[in-house]
């Protein structure tokens, strides 16, 4: 394949692509309304869901709506048929992400929500699916080919609804009167960013841990007590070997032996941050990760902890 071919396949997938999004512009109807006088009206949390590559652009959102200063989350739909549901309360908003809306690994999750009443909004391609039958707004992906050659490959779609979805964001910004001094109190790059809140003045010094030679009840037994949804294992020098969550536990649970060491369902590289983090940088750090509580550490040693409940409300 000479070059000037190459050029021209790349300038075929960026010319439909735009093309898909001139579209998409012109088709936002009231439901976009709703959507976003929904998402301004809520009390509680903006959660993002989606499946592969859906999934992707639904952790770009959420870190969008974060980083203007609306607490928001990618929840990963099968993390939450897992144990994550709890991450959903009173007062959320759930906007799923799905082309084809007939991923059944979002089937928990819908049911989950609907159960609670939790407002769901849906981006699809098709108001005949299983998802936009269960959401309160549907914002409909207009017709579109995906741009590989094979018309398969997650492109156009993931292109429109990546856009959609900085719709929302900037369209809820406008609402709330977000301006420029209001960014940069939320960003360590600005000069205001310096004052903000780090994790060492809201961590919780009194960490779940456990020994290397623990058990797993004795794991249990401290998670249940200091209720963060994990424990910490610690060697012999005191340093972090490893974590053991709640979803850990619920997915060994049928393979184990309750006397077991703890060792053996431990993960040996938890995710882990300084004392002077800033708490806006941690909750991007949680949402990438899809993580709701944090080790902070000195010297590989734990010195605290939060949850992302808490880092929420300090923000």
């Amino acid at each position: 394949m000479v070059k000037s071919e190459i050029k021209k396949i790349g300038q075929e997938v960026i010319k439909l692509e735009s093309l898909a999004l001139s579209k998409l512009s012109k088709s936002l109807s009231k439901d976009f309304v709703k959507a976003v006088e929904l998402i301004s009206q809520q009390n509680g949390k903006v959660i993002i869901s989606g499946v592969g590559k859906s999934g992707n652009i639904a952790g770009k959102i959420a870190a969008s709506f974060t980083s203007t200063g609306l607490p928001a989350i990618y929840l990963n739909p099968v993390d939450a048929s897992h144990g994550d549901m709890g991450i959903i309360g009173k007062g959320d908003v759930l906007i799923i992400l799905s082309n084809s809306g007939e991923s059944h690994e979002l089937a928990d999750l819908i049911n989950f929500s609907k159960k609670k009443k939790i407002k769901i909004i849906s981006i699809t391609s098709t108001n005949r699916s299983l998802l936009s039958k269960n959401s309160d707004i549907n914002l409909m992906l207009p017709d579109h080919k995906e741009a590989d050659k094979l018309q398969i490959i997650p492109t156009t779609s993931t292109t429109m609804s990546l856009a959609l979805g900085d719709a929302l964001c900037c369209s809820v910004l406008s609402l709330r009167e977000f301006d420029r001094k209001s960014f940069s109190e939320l960003h360590p790059g600005g000069r205001i960013g310096k004052k903000l809140k780090t994790l060492s003045e809201i961590m919780d010094t009194e960490i779940p841990v456990i020994q290397s030679n623990s058990t797993i009840i004795d794991a249990v037994l401290v998670m249940t007590e200091k209720k963060y949804g994990c424990v910490v294992v610690l060697d012999k020098n005191k340093k972090i070997k490893g974590i053991i969550t709640d979803g850990d536990l619920r997915r060994s649970i049928g393979k184990i032996d309750m006397k077991e060491k703890a060792t053996n369902i431990m993960k040996s590289k938890p995710i882990v941050a300084k004392s002077d983090l800033l708490i806006s940088s941690a909750i991007v750090l949680m949402n990438k990760h899809s993580i709701t509580s944090l080790i902070i550490e000195k010297q590989n040693k734990p010195i605290g902890i939060v949850n992302l409940k808490k880092c929420l409300e300090n923000d």
